[in-house]
């Protein structure tokens, strides 16, 4: 029988590639936290989109943050500029003289990223899309589908002891004063309000507005509830405050990533569709129910504190973005959303 190889010499630069989305992010941090751990004197950089920068810029166990201006960049293919910008970037890279490369992206692009680094060690998942592997000096091929187990699979692999307690997130101080005098003017009382997020990316993962209304109708008669989005979810979620009982805060579009964070971290519970809270709730230690249609609970579901309210129809799990029916979501009662809360949060 082989022998799985020695982990390699341990390195004094490292470079995690995790550049999006939010939730992605998250579940890559138990690499972080067993890096520093086993490093504690090593320089830990983290390659980030310019959009999810914010989550991690104040964590105290990460030194640099490699910012990736994904929108500009983009257009090296078209723009002479963004080309030039794109070769000084690449630079960059190869200037960082990291030790360690670690893609936990598994992309073309981020396996080219891990390539321009020139380290030593350049590591990644062996099933990376997009030919990403062929960048790669140590290919790993996880045992395990979820996304969070995966990660810690490959740092395993690194000899780090990376953990699921790992997946925590440090809420920055601005976002924390910010937290508190939201809650101060509203006379909300931490732990005692239900954070619900209607927003998420794919549409096919989007829960009903009348859903949403009578699910948070009902939720309202026993918390308050704060309404979290973006500034493009405000359409969407002043459909669901809409004609709310008192007890029906609407803040989207009022909170960037770190408020969004902190607002969670000081709520008793999260209630959202397949989205980048799912993930955020756990790492700050608080429950979530997420509903799940089109996705796939064994790869991305609910980690550590969660728990899902997944579609029953034979469809499920299709991983498609667009949907001629779309009735997945439609499926899920608000009434079982409404009994998961109250189980979870309440125990009852």
């Amino acid at each position: 029988m082989s022998q799985p190889p020695s982990p390699p010499p341990p390195p004094q630069r490292v470079l995690i590639i995790k550049p999006s989305a939010l939730g992605d992010v998250v579940t890559a941090l138990p690499v972080l936290r067993a890096l520093r751990r086993a490093f504690p004197q090593a320089h830990l950089a983290w390659l980030l989109a310019d959009s999810c920068a914010p989550l991690l810029a104040h964590d105290s166990e990460l030194d640099e943050v490699v910012l990736f201006e994904r929108r500009r960049l983009g257009r090296a293919w078209r723009s002479p500029r963004a080309l030039i910008e794109l070769w000084r970037f690449l630079r960059r890279l190869r200037r960082g003289r990291y030790d360690w490369t670690i893609d936990l992206q598994g992309l073309a692009r981020s396996g080219w990223f891990t390539r321009a680094t020139r380290s030593p060690v350049r590591a990644g998942f062996a099933d990376a899309r997009e030919g990403a592997a062929w960048f790669y000096t140590l290919r790993v091929q996880p045992a395990r589908e979820h996304t969070v187990d995966r990660n810690i699979e490959l740092a395993n692999a690194l000899g780090l002891d990376a953990r699921p307690q790992d997946m925590r997130l440090q809420v920055a101080p601005h976002a924390q004063a910010f937290a508190e005098r939201a809650l101060a003017r509203s006379t909300l009382q931490p732990s005692r309000f239900i954070v619900c997020v209607p927003p998420t990316r794919w549409t096919t993962k989007l829960y009903p507005v009348r859903h949403w209304r009578r699910v948070v109708g009902q939720l309202v008669d026993r918390f308050p509830v704060v309404l979290l989005g973006t500034p493009a979810d405000r359409e969407l979620c002043a459909a669901v405050a809409a004609d709310q009982p008192a007890g029906v805060l609407d803040l989207s579009g009022q909170t960037k990533v770190p408020e969004m964070v902190a607002l969670i971290a000081a709520s008793a519970g999260v209630v959202c569709c397949d989205s980048a809270a799912k993930f955020i709730a756990p790492a700050v230690d608080v429950p979530c129910v997420t509903l799940i249609g089109p996705t796939r609970l064994e790869r991305t579901g609910p980690y550590l504190n969660g728990r899902a309210v997944v579609a029953t129809i034979p469809c499920q799990g299709c991983l498609r973005r667009r949907c001629r029916h779309a009735t997945c979501m439609e499926s899920i009662e608000p009434s079982a959303v409404v009994r998961a809360v109250l189980e979870t949060f309440c125990g009852k």
